[in-house]
């Protein structure tokens, strides 16, 4: 038996019979399932703290209580036009919902959340139909995305009676961020980047852009500080790219970070970490602390299917005050969990030359304990949901050994000239009591 057959056999027998289910990095809170069709996720905090999760579905938007987040409870059902797009945001006591099935913006009260209210549907005048909607906070400004005719800006001050500002017609605007005065754009069918200064609307006044990998820009996120970007690219060309932004006139490429065998779809930055949706691969979490060399820490399968389709993981939503993520698959519902450290953590140098020698450790491990080093160059992971490998089909057996007294174990290796130019993948897994797997720990060969 191969040792990803041992593995897989292994984790279906420590985990039977559990209420959480564990992956890598991640842990399944719970799955809630009531629709047939499920798109985009957000959430809501409560000025008492309590926290809702909310999900488009293909006939309406489900408002959750997750104040319990093993157990949501459905506290209203808001109908909307029937469509397979649909997104939301919310801004003070509000949500705002817009959809492809045209008809305006759905305004929500959330003051009583237990008990949310549609007040009123806005902007049916102003455009017929809308793929997105982003709201700067600070500014209480929206942007009404991928509408038609343009990206249509209101403001909110007046949450239940938005004015309109500006009409945005250069290109269509997929998905934005926008804070500190500059609206960062993805341009999906221009296949770039934009930033824009808005601090003076109805003027619109492009500082720079960039064509991304994909030629195929789908969503942006910015971290608070306005130095990082990251966008994805909607194809099997992209994936994520970093960019530096620090001089918002002369964005920088900084690395990219893809998946072998799934498109992304949307990406948020919390901290120095991207949560991503990733369709078919599910949930992905990458720490950019080193920009130039992300890493994959965590992710959570919410789907059986593979390749590149659009099944799967639709949404994510991470700024739970909790720390919980919400996760809308497409098939599958809502899912809540939780994201923590490795059981075991595999670190090394994130890029060696090729013919130099470098050295990968891993610690945090059983001790006296046999372990295995995994390599590939698929970071694509199992076709099967719920394994705890995430490496593609091909891998091998790299190394083997003992943990020491410490449960840590070391491999030094001379880097082969024929990886130059590559990403190699690694990944431990230890086989004792039970079976336990590292983080993937991705080696760019210059």
């Amino acid at each position: 038996m191969s040792i990803s057959s041992i593995v897989t056999f292994g984790l279906a027998l420590v985990f039977a019979g559990t209420s959480l289910v564990a992956q890598n990095g991640t842990t399944e809170i719970s799955r809630t399932d009531h629709y047939v069709y499920y798109n985009d996720v957000w959430g809501y905090t409560a000025p008492n703290g309590d926290e809702y999760a909310i999900i488009g579905t293909k006939s309406g938007t489900a408002f959750y209580d997750v104040r319990v987040p093993s157990a949501p409870s459905l506290v209203k059902f808001i109908n909307g036009p029937v469509s397979d797009w649909r997104d939301m945001k919310t801004f003070g006591n509000y949500c705002y919902i817009v959809t492809e099935g045209g008809g305006g913006m759905q305004i929500v009260d959330l003051s009583n959340p237990q008990n949310p209210m549609l007040l009123s549907t806005w902007g049916s005048s102003y455009f017929s139909h809308a793929h997105n909607v982003a709201i700067d906070e600070t500014a209480a400004i929206a942007y009404i995305l991928g509408a038609s005719p343009g990206t249509i800006v209101v403001d909110l001050n007046n949450p239940i009676a938005p004015q309109h500002i500006a009409t945005y017609t250069a290109q269509d605007v997929h998905d934005a961020h926008i804070q500190n005065g500059k609206a960062h754009f993805a341009e999906i069918y221009a296949g770039d980047y934009r930033i824009v200064d808005v601090s003076n609307l109805p003027n619109f006044t492009t500082l720079d852009r960039v064509n991304t990998p994909g030629d195929f820009t789908h969503n942006v996120w910015v971290n608070a500080n306005d130095t990082i970007a990251v966008t994805t690219d909607e194809n099997d060309r992209g994936g994520l790219t970093f960019y530096d932004i620090s001089n918002p006139s002369n964005i920088q490429f900084l690395s990219r970070f893809d998946n072998k065998n799934a498109r992304v779809h949307n990406a948020f930055i919390k901290g120095n970490r991207v949560y991503a949706s990733w369709y078919t691969f599910g949930f992905a979490c990458i720490d950019f602390s080193d920009p130039a060399y992300p890493q994959q820490i965590a992710s959570f399968d919410s789907n059986s299917a593979t390749g590149f389709n659009f099944n799967g993981a639709w949404g994510v939503y991470p700024y739970a005050q909790s720390g919980l993520i919400y996760i809308s698959d497409q098939d599958n519902g809502l899912y809540i969990i939780d994201v923590h450290d490795q059981d075991i953590y595999l670190n090394g140098a994130s890029a060696v030359s090729a013919g130099a020698n470098t050295t990968l450790t891993f610690s945090n491990a059983a001790a006296n304990t046999s372990w295995y080093l995994l390599v590939g160059f698929s970071n694509a992971g199992h076709t099967r949901a719920g394994t705890t490998i995430e490496l593609g089909s091909g891998f091998s057996i790299f190394a083997t050994g003992t943990t020491n007294a410490a449960g840590s174990a070391s491999k030094s290796f001379t880097v082969p000239p024929a990886a130059s130019g590559r990403s190699a993948y690694f990944e431990v897994v230890t086989v004792g009591a039970q079976i336990e797997s590292s983080n993937l720990f991705r080696l760019s060969v210059l």
